[in-house]
């Protein structure tokens, strides 16, 4: 039978097929490979075929069509990490890797991008696992949640590129779990702390770290240009990411987190006694390299153990720090600044609990300054 076509420059086609029915397509671009991708519609008649044509290239112009219908997830999430190499920072994009790589491509890797659906994702985050040395572990209900929120940011940038028409994962409710009780050590604990640690040849950098508040990285990337002995004061201008085992040098999320701290005395001696390698930094290996986070940590427990107190993280000798502060009645303010925090409603979330209730207080205030 003869075939009747009408193009718009060469983008779009309308023919008439052996059987009788009439078909309508669409070029959507090309693939990877440089094949002209195209969409195909079907109607009874030729008008049919050119309403539902009109309606295709609708939405590819606006953007809402996926140039290739056979592309996988796990496809996609590579391609997607790939590219965000270059927007976030390197501990960042190693964390989005483990969690797409471990755990998101197992489990939706082989579906087809443009077929996900939300029942999909929730069946497959209820049962997130992954396999190492040929044992299987279940997720945790942290992890489930980090793999939900890595796929949404994911799957936003396939809706922006066109590739989907709307975010499945978006509709899906993340696991939440618990909320973790917040581990300080009381003074006493601290000195005690503090006491096992001066024998370590890295006194400084535990007595530096309780002083002072600071995070491991941002301690970890000190040079010596940022400490001023004489007035007792420390720069934190950058912090040291670690991924894949490779050393980042990062600038702070926030101009909040570029700071001049004042320290305590013995925080101070305890820098004044210092011997640092022979690299810039103040806190690193004796051949004058970077710490590795987990050699820090590891001589931390093994102090703390030492010490007769509480196995905590090193991260808590921050809410040590903090916490301590508030409960002798510290300003708030004051020490949200100190952390660095990039507001004050961030320090009153995490230590609000910490505060004195003194209502009572304020009412013998408050009559004194207007009773008759």
């Amino acid at each position: 039978m003869k075939t009747t076509k009408r193009r718009g420059r060469g983008e779009s086609s309308i023919y008439q097929r052996a059987d009788g029915r009439w078909t309508g397509s669409i070029s959507l671009g090309y693939d990877a490979a440089g094949k002209r991708v195209r969409r195909d519609v079907y109607g009874a008649t030729k008008a049919e075929a050119a309403t539902k044509l009109r309606a295709l290239q609708v939405e590819r112009d606006a953007g809402r069509l996926v140039v290739r219908e056979d592309i996988t997830v796990a496809e996609y999430l590579r391609s997607w990490l790939a590219g965000a190499a270059e927007s976030v920072q390197a501990g960042t994009h190693e964390r989005y890797r483990q969690l797409a790589e471990d755990y998101l491509v197992p489990a939706i890797g082989a579906a087809k991008l443009s077929r996900l659906s939300a029942l999909h994702i929730r069946t497959a985050l209820a049962k997130l696992e992954r396999t190492k040395g040929g044992k299987v572990f279940a997720a945790t209900l942290a992890t489930k949640r980090a793999a939900g929120t890595v796929l949404t940011i994911a799957l936003n940038e396939a809706v922006e590129l066109g590739m989907i028409t709307a975010n499945p994962a978006a509709r899906v409710k993340r696991p939440r779990p618990p909320a973790k009780e917040m581990q300080c050590y009381t003074p006493e604990q601290a000195q005690a702390f503090l006491a096992a640690a001066s024998a370590s040849r890295n006194y400084a950098l535990f007595a530096v770290a309780i002083g002072s508040g600071c995070r491991l990285g941002e301690l970890l990337a000190i040079e010596r240009s940022a400490i001023d002995l004489k007035t007792g004061s420390i720069a934190i201008r950058r912090s040291l990411s670690q991924a894949g085992g490779k050393f980042t040098v990062k600038d702070p999320k926030s101009s909040s987190g570029r700071r001049t701290l004042t320290l305590p005395a013995f925080a101070v001696d305890a820098l004044r006694n210092h011997e640092s390698g022979p690299g810039p930094m103040v806190f690193g290996t004796k051949v004058g390299t970077y710490f590795r986070k987990e050699n820090v940590r590891r001589e931390f427990h093994a102090i703390c153990t030492a010490a007769k107190v509480p196995l905590i993280r090193f991260h808590d000798l921050r809410h040590t720090h903090a916490s301590c502060l508030i409960s002798a009645g510290a300003s708030v303010k004051a020490v949200s600044r100190r952390l660095g925090h990039k507001g004050i409603e961030i320090t009153l979330r995490a230590y609000a609990h910490l505060m004195p209730d003194d209502d009572a207080k304020l009412a013998e205030q408050v009559h004194g300054l207007f009773a008759i």
